[in-house]
C-alpha cells in the first residue's frame, strides 16, 4: 500500500485524479486508515424515534482498512485539510446530518457489513477523528489507466460546447459511462448531502460545484449554486421529473 501523494508522484498525475477515477471505477478503491474515531450502532423504532441498537459495541476506525463512500471522496477533491468529523450530539438533534445508513456512510469500517439489509439500523461517529492525505491509501500495484483520465478530460469538453447547465453535463457523463438513471440520481443526492451547501464537491463531468438538499422536498429535488449558500433563497433548484425528462433527452441525442 502507499500513501495517495506518493502513488499520485510515482505515476506522476495529480493526487486528486485517482479520486475521480475511483468516483465511477470500480477498479480501484482507495482505502482509510485513521489513527483515531468509532462507529456506534443506533436503531430506528416504528415511532421514527432513534436509539442504540441493542447489545451492539460500537466498531472502532483506527489502524482498519476503511471503505471511502464515493460521494466523499468528490469532496476531498478540493478540501481543505485536515477534515474533522464531529462526534454526534448527546442529545441527537439534526437527524438527517448526524446518522446514515450503511449505503450512505462517508467512512465505512468492514465491521458494518453484519449489519447489511437491515433498513432500521443507523450509524453515526461517536468519536471525532480528522482525515488528511496521509490517511488516504491505495494498492502500490494498482495500474492507474491514463485513457480513464482522457475519457473524463473529453466528455467534459464536448459536453460543455452543447450543454450550460452542471446538471446536464452531469447526466451526459453518467450515461457516457453507463450508470443508470436512478443510480445517478440517488448519487446525486448523496454529493447533496456532503457539499450541504457551503463546501466545494466535484460533480462528475462538470467540477467544483456547490450543492444543497432542498429544505422542503429532500427527496425530490437538488440545488445547485457556483457559489457557496448565504440565504435559503440561494440555488438553482432540479426537480427529480425534470432531471428524468432531461436524462431521457440526452440518452436520445446520444
Amino acid at each position: 500500500m502507499l500513501k495517495i501523494v506518493d502513488y499520485a508522484k510515482r505515476k506522476k498525475i495529480e493526487w486528486y485524479e485517482v479520486f475521480r477515477h475511483a468516483i465511477n471505477e470500480s477498479s480501484v478503491a482507495p482505502v482509510a486508515i485513521l489513527t483515531q474515531g468509532e462507529v456506534s450502532v443506533f436503531e430506528l423504532d416504528e415511532d421514527g424515534l432513534i436509539g442504540n441498537y441493542p447489545d451492539a459495541e460500537p466498531i472502532p476506525l483506527a489502524f482498519v482498512e476503511c471503505t471511502l463512500n464515493p460521494a466523499l471522496m468528490a469532496k476531498l477533491i478540493h478540501a481543505r485539510f485536515p477534515i474533522i468529523v464531529r462526534p454526534v450530539p448527546k442529545n441527537m438533534d439534526g437527524f438527517a446530518g448526524h446518522f446514515y445508513q450503511l449505503e450512505d456512510m462517508p467512512i465505512r469500517p468492514p465491521a458494518v457489513s453484519k449489519y447489511e439489509g437491515l433498513e432500521r439500523v443507523w450509524f453515526g461517529f461517536s468519536k471525532q477523528f480528522s482525515i488528511t492525505l496521509d490517511n488516504i491509501w491505495i494498492p502500490a500495484g494498482y495500474e492507474f489507466n491514463i485513457q480513464v483520465k482522457s475519457k473524463y478530460e473529453s466528455v467534459v469538453l464536448t459536453v460543455s460546447k452543447k450543454q450550460i447547465k452542471p446538471q446536464t453535463k452531469y447526466i451526459a457523463y453518467q450515461i457516457q459511462l453507463g450508470n443508470s438513471m436512478l443510480d445517478s440520481w440517488q448519487f446525486l443526492k448523496r454529493l447533496a448531502a456532503e457539499s450541504r451547501g457551503s463546501e466545494t464537491i466535484e460533480l462528475p463531468g462538470f467540477g467544483p460545484i456547490f450543492l444543497k438538499q432542498h429544505a422542503h422536498d429532500i427527496k425530490g429535488s437538488i440545488l445547485f449554486s457556483e457559489t457557496a449558500f448565504k440565504t435559503p433563497t440561494d440555488g438553482e433548484a432540479v426537480k427529480k421529473n425534470s432531471f428524468d425528462r432531461a436524462w431521457s433527452r440526452i440518452r436520445g441525442q446520444k
